[in-house]
């Protein structure tokens, strides 16, 4: 290649390079800018579960849970099942003459061979699948880090000692008239409505290793052989035995051919087990706290989840007839309980959002860097 034409292209791409830094120094600037109008508060919420009697559940229609609306703020993964991989990944390499973990510091403080790359699935789980290993999360207060808000460049955890509702916390539990499922606080900067800056809160029992996200229970693992003699038996049942037994239904008054409620599940479905579930927790939702002028709005979307007892009814008679003979029918559900409310606030009061089966507290607090700037 010509010297001249290597010397154009290399003069070509040294102003591409120069180019290409001028507009990410201007995306930089951009958003530094953006930065410095953000109006931080804190906002700090309990969350608690009424210890209410079952018949105030059945005035809610039977669904199952829903998936949480998109948030931008989604602390809590990483609080409770932090990401150690990469720390795992900088330890020295044990030198051990086995593989088989004891108690000394080399085993506890280095990595051992199973470990070279714990990015795999089979080594250390990612934060997600850790997660959903915990049958309940460990605690019920959220102790962050905290730090000053002038040095924060996005939406940060509280320390515990900051907290403002730990009393009522306390009453609620020494009179009996709950359970509370979450207590944390956090700083965030809070925009319009328009930006859709939602923050998701969850916490309670995990119901992942029992329910499907859609509320149903997951089948009963059986193996091979009992799936194979299963299926033997049904076939070889005959048409006569099973008029037999409905016969017998009908002179004992268990023979009842019904429409299925409105307000049931949807009919009875089989859904099998994935090799890794996912969480189900008790407490699932978003917090929305949003300005509209210099007016502050908290938009709530959360779910309570139950498992309640249901006498599932089919639609169609066959298979009602069907249920009859096998004496099957009644299994668990795994109801959701919706708390759904938006409500203009003023910045230092506690505000309660009330629900027959939930409630929820919150304080948002000004900081040093609330007020409107330009």
């Amino acid at each position: 290649m010509p010297t001249a034409t290597l010397r154009q292209r290399l003069i070509r791409l040294s102003k591409s390079v120069v180019l290409l830094a001028a507009v990410l120094g201007g995306q930089t600037a951009i958003a530094q800018a953006e930065r410095d109008t953000w109006r931080w508060f804190e906002i700090e919420v309990l969350v608690f579960k009424h210890s209410a009697s079952e018949a105030v559940a059945e005035s809610f229609a039977w669904t199952g849970p829903a998936t949480p609306a998109a948030s931008q703020f989604d602390p809590l993964p990483r609080y409770f099942a932090p990401d150690i991989r990469a720390a795992l990944m900088d330890l020295p390499a044990c030198n051990l003459p086995t593989v088989i973990p004891t108690l000394s510091q080399d085993s506890i403080w280095c990595r051992r061979p199973w470990e070279a790359n714990p990015w795999l699935p089979m080594n250390w789980p990612a934060p997600q699948q850790a997660l959903a290993q915990l049958a309940q999360l460990p605690a019920q207060v959220i102790d962050g880090s905290g730090g000053p808000v002038q040095q924060a460049t996005g939406p940060y955890l509280a320390p515990a000692q900051q907290f403002e509702l730990n009393e009522m916390r306390q009453q609620i539990i020494r009179r009996g008239v709950g359970e509370p499922l979450l207590h944390m606080s956090w700083y965030q900067p809070v925009f319009s409505l328009q930006q859709d800056y939602r923050v998701r809160l969850f916490g309670g029992k995990n119901y992942g290793a029992t329910f499907a996200p859609s509320g149903y229970p997951y089948a009963p693992e059986q193996d091979e052989f009992t799936q194979a003699e299963a299926a033997q038996e049904s076939t070889q049942q005959s048409l006569t035995e099973r008029l037999q037994q409905l016969l017998q239904l009908q002179q004992e008054g268990g023979l009842q051919f019904t429409a299925r409620a409105a307000d049931q599940p949807l009919p009875k479905q089989r859904v099998e087990r994935p090799e890794q579930p996912e969480p189900v927790w008790e407490l699932d939702g978003t917090v929305h706290v949003y300005l509209v002028g210099n007016y502050l709005h908290i938009d709530s979307d959360l779910e309570l989840r139950e498992p309640h007892l249901v006498r599932w009814q089919p639609a169609a008679l066959d298979e009602q007839a069907e249920q009859m003979v096998q004496n099957e029918g009644t299994s668990q559900f795994l109801r959701s309980f919706k708390l759904d409310q938006l409500r203009r606030v003023i910045s230092h009061e506690t505000h309660y959002f009330d629900h027959p089966k939930l409630g929820l507290v919150v304080q948002i607090r000004r900081t040093d860097l609330s007020a409107r700037r330009y």
